[in-house]
C-alpha cells in the first residue's frame, strides 16, 4: 500500500533528494493530501508541479489525482483495522480473550488449509535460485521474517516494492512470491498486481482472501474471523519455514 511505497523511498534515498522530502512530506500529510492541490504540495516542499507529477508516476500511479485516491483508500483501510484488545477490559482479561480467540484461529487454519497447495508452494520455493517478495501494509513484517529465515538456508531472497510499480524484468530462475493479508493489494494497486501477474516467472499468491481473481498460482488462508488474519498469515509463513528447514536436514 501507499505507506510502504513511502517507506521504500525513505529507507533509500538521500534525505536531501526531491523524492524523499516529498515521501517524507506526504507521509507526515496523508490526511490533507486528499485536500490539497498539486500545487499546494509543490510549493510546501519547494519542488516544481512537475517534480511531484514525475514522484507519483515513480511510485505508480498515472497522476496526482490517482495518488490522492489512493490515500483515500489507505486512510479508509487503516480506519477499518481490527482492535485485538477492547476498551473497558483490564489486560488479564484482554490477554486470556486473545488467547482464546487466537487458538480458534490456529486449529481452524490447521483444519481447513489445502496441504496439497501448500505443499506445491513450498516446493516451489525449495526449487528457485531466487525469491522475490512484493507486500504492503502489515505484510512487510511477515516478509522480513521470511527473508531472514530462508537467508539462514541460503535462498537470496529480495523485498521490493518500487521495482513493481514500473514495467521490470527478472530473471527466469526467480520466483515472484505475493502476500496480500486481506487481498487489498488487488483493489488499491491494481496496475502493479496486472505488472506482476503478466510475467514469465513462477508466481505465487499468498492471502487470506477469498475473492481475488486472476492469480493462477494461489494460496488462500482460511480465515474464520477477519481480526486474526495477520496471525493466520503469520503462522503460515512459519509451516512454509518449518517444511523448509524440513527438506534441508533430510537432505543431508
Amino acid at each position: 500500500m501507499i505507506d510502504s511505497k513511502l517507506n521504500d523511498i525513505l529507507n533509500t534515498y538521500d534525505c536531501s533528494d526531491s523524492a524523499y522530502i516529498l515521501s517524507d512530506y506526504m507521509k507526515k500529510n496523508m490526511r490533507e493530501i486528499p485536500r490539497m492541490s498539486i500545487g499546494e504540495v509543490a510549493g510546501a516542499c519547494y519542488v516544481s508541479k512537475g517534480q511531484v507529477s514525475k514522484f507519483v508516476k515513480k511510485l505508480g500511479y498515472e497522476s496526482y489525482s490517482d495518488f490522492k485516491d489512493a490515500c483515500v483508500d489507505y486512510l479508509e483501510a487503516q480506519g477499518q483495522k481490527a482492535r485485538i484488545f477492547l476498551p473497558g477490559y483490564d489486560l488479564r482479561t484482554n490477554a486470556a480473550r486473545f488467547v482464546s480467540q487466537y487458538t480458534e484461529m490456529l486449529r481452524w487454519v490447521e483444519k481447513n488449509i489445502d496441504y496439497e497447495r501448500l505443499e506445491e508452494l513450498i516446493t516451489c520455493v525449495y526449487k528457485h535460485k531466487e525469491i522475490y517478495l512484493f507486500a504492503q501494509g502489515e505484510a512487510r513484517a511477515i516478509c522480513q521474517t521470511l527473508q531472514i529465515e530462508l537467508g539462514k538456508l541460503l535462498i537470496p531472497i529480495g523485498i521490493s516494492n518500487t521495482e513493481f510499480s514500473r514495467n521490470f524484468s527478472l530473471d527466469k530462475d526467480v520466483m515472484i512470491l505475493v502476500i496480500s493479508i486481506n487481498g487489498r493489494s488487488f483493489v488499491f494497486d491494481k496496475s502493479v498486481m496486472r505488472r506482476i501477474l503478466d510475467v514469465d516467472n513462477d508466481t505465487w499468491v499468498i492471502t487470506c482472501g477469498k475473492d481475488i481473481r486472476g492469480p493462477k498460482n494461489q494460496l488462500v488462508v482460511p480465515s474464520e474471523n477477519m481480526d486474526f488474519n495477520e496471525f493466520a498469515m503469520r503462522f503460515v509463513v512459519d509451516l512454509i519455514i518449518a517444511r523448509l528447514k524440513q527438506y534441508e536436514f533430510e537432505k543431508k
